[in-house]
């Protein structure tokens, strides 16, 4: 199960440490042209060794688009992504290649498949990201054909610092907050925020610790109608997207779990006539109704556990049951919240497109 969508399908292939990592796009279609510096733009966004607190692997990350386009323009045919891992460094992971890292996928792989490929958590790295954000690029620029759909992520949450992200559901971002979002270096909207986050990581980072935290993402301008009523509604399509990001544990819409302490009258939005328009007062519902957007704005929150590889001692087994203990050493990321925001971002638009496909067939 490599393959996230259904008419527009997206293929990932690859792993941490071997010589490439990929993607191939089925179903964008023909005549499309392509933006090749917003691709490498939205890919450059996710890379390592741009904090202090990120992993110092250092990848160029040059995206190659080796099929599916002619004259910069799509073909309709399969669009394969390569980027080349540069700075790969398996030997790195020799001491520990028989060793079931805590919190790692080392074991469940070993006893799924009765093999892994140990160097850097092979197929389960988040390297395998990498690719998957150009495609998410690719449809992005689909997605402008067709709608004025606008895409906005941002860190909510790293650690015990967070923001309160309800006036966000019910006004969008402020013009501050979407000139911070550009240029702050934690992907945030706020810089209280991020100088409180800041601080918390540098103190995990002190003591050989991670964080975890929270990523919001804010949709606008979407059409009506876009979802399958049943078993393909937005929230189910994005959520198996986003459980599909390494190292989220949790995925909330709109208020979430906050809802469930509400009465009826306190959370429906009441309709109203917009000079002709029809419209709704609150925005409790977050832009989904009966499983399809509602034209309002659309914001969920996803839940990132603090990053597995730790620099402190942690006692584990490996592969014959012998106990011992590991110090995980190598170029892992303190906290990794902030660049999982443009991965958000694409795997949000992968949904997007297909769905926008998907509802060309809904009505003659």
């Amino acid at each position: 199960m490599n393959t996230l969508g259904n008419i527009f399908k997206v293929h990932s292939f690859g792993e941490s440490h071997g010589p490439y990592v990929g993607a191939i796009i089925d179903g964008c279609p023909a005549g499309l042209k392509l933006d090749m510096q917003a691709i490498q733009q939205a890919v450059d966004k996710r890379k390592t060794g741009q904090h202090d607190f990120s992993s110092s692997r250092k990848e160029d990350d040059i995206v190659e688009i080796v099929s599916g386009v002619f004259e910069g323009r799509t073909l309709g045919s399969p669009i394969c992504i390569l980027i080349k891992n540069k700075d790969a460094r398996p030997a790195d992971y020799d001491d520990i290649k028989n060793v079931y890292r805590p919190g790692h996928a080392d074991f469940t792989y070993d006893k799924k498949y009765g093999l892994r490929d140990y160097r850097g958590g092979g197929r389960s790295s988040i390297r395998i990201t990498a690719p998957m954000v150009a495609a998410g690029a690719i449809a992005k620029q689909y997605i402008q054909t067709q709608n004025d759909i606008v895409c906005n992520a941002f860190v909510s949450q790293i650690g015990s610092a967070f923001l309160d992200v309800s006036a966000v559901q019910e006004v969008g971002l402020t013009s501050a907050e979407q000139l911070y979002l550009k240029t702050s270096g934690l992907n945030s909207i706020s810089p209280d925020f991020t100088a409180a986050a800041q601080q918390l990581i540098a103190a995990a980072g002190a003591l050989g610790d991670t964080l975890g935290g929270s990523v919001s993402m804010l949709i606008e301008n979407l059409p009506v109608g876009l979802g399958e009523p049943i078993f393909g509604k937005v929230q189910a399509q994005l959520a198996h997207a986003m459980m599909s990001i390494n190292t989220v544990k949790a995925i909330s819409f709109g208020d979430g779990i906050k809802t469930a302490a509400k009465r009826g009258s306190e959370n429906n939005d009441a309709f109203y006539n917009a000079d002709g328009a029809i419209a709704t007062k609150t925005n409790h519902h977050a832009g989904i109704l009966g499983g399809m957007t509602s034209g309002n704005r659309l914001l969920f929150s996803i839940y990132f556990k603090p990053i597995t590889s730790i620099k402190k001692e942690q006692e584990t087994v490996n592969s014959d049951a012998a106990e011992l203990s590991i110090r995980i050493e190598g170029r892992h990321d303190v906290c990794a919240v902030p660049r999982a925001v443009p991965i958000v971002e694409a795997y949000a638009q992968i949904v997007l497109a297909d769905l926008i496909l998907q509802n060309t067939y809904a009505k003659i």
